[in-house]
């Protein structure tokens, strides 16, 4: 859903309240479901007789909960669902986003491009931000199989700098520095309501209807 430059932006904007001992796990963490290989990496469901998708937020919750309070693996891995639930709303809802048209995905694949070095300025990110850990005997390999190695290198190819005068399609700067700032209130309204000992996100509030 929303591009890696863009998770990157959020989780790091709010890296210093987290008290994260490892910060790298955490980045790392923020973009690994993208890096899923195998797998339901963002533990997606059919819901409503299976109307309806979600992402499954409770069953994160309930298996690595007490994981997220003391690493930032899983904290970041919870965040970027989070954000792409968000993600989905923004685009898709309030934005009338339309990804069924032949071509559009390729264009918003195109606008991320296109907008990543902006971000990455912006929100001051650098490419040494992020390293491929091993997640040899990580628990998290139970929801799907990943691809750190890979990933982490095609993210640190997205800071190169585009000598290009294309405007964007659909996903603007704009549009960017918008969903980044509401996504950074959400997640630490998330943050906060799980420390107070609170609901967190709801998978049937943040359900879609499928597309056929």
């Amino acid at each position: 859903m929303a591009s890696s430059m863009i998770h990157l932006a959020i989780t790091n904007s709010i890296i210093d309240e987290l008290k994260i001992d490892d910060p790298y796990r955490l980045r790392l963490g923020c973009i690994l479901p993208d890096a899923a290989v195998h797998g339901n990496g963002h533990l997606k469901i059919r819901i409503c007789d299976a109307t309806r998708s979600t992402y499954d937020f409770e069953s994160f919750r309930e298996r690595f909960g007490e994981r997220m309070k003391v690493d930032g693996l899983y904290l970041g891995y919870y965040l970027h669902l989070v954000q792409d639930a968000f993600y989905r709303y923004y685009v898709y809802s309030e934005h009338d986003w339309n990804p069924l048209i032949p071509g559009h995905m390729e264009k918003l694949h195109r606008d991320y491009e296109l907008t990543n070095e902006h971000v990455a300025e912006k929100y001051h990110l650098e490419p040494n931000m992020i390293r491929p850990l091993k997640l040899s005997g990580e628990p998290i390999l139970e929801v799907a199989e990943f691809d750190v190695n890979g990933f982490v290198n095609g993210i640190k190819g997205q800071f190169q700098t585009i000598d290009s005068n294309e405007e964007c399609f659909f996903f603007t700067r704009d549009m960017a520095d918008e969903y980044i700032e509401r996504a950074i209130l959400l997640c630490k309204k998330e943050l906060l309501d799980l420390a107070e000992g609170k609901p967190g996100m709801n998978s049937l509030a943040w359900s879609w209807v499928r597309h056929t």
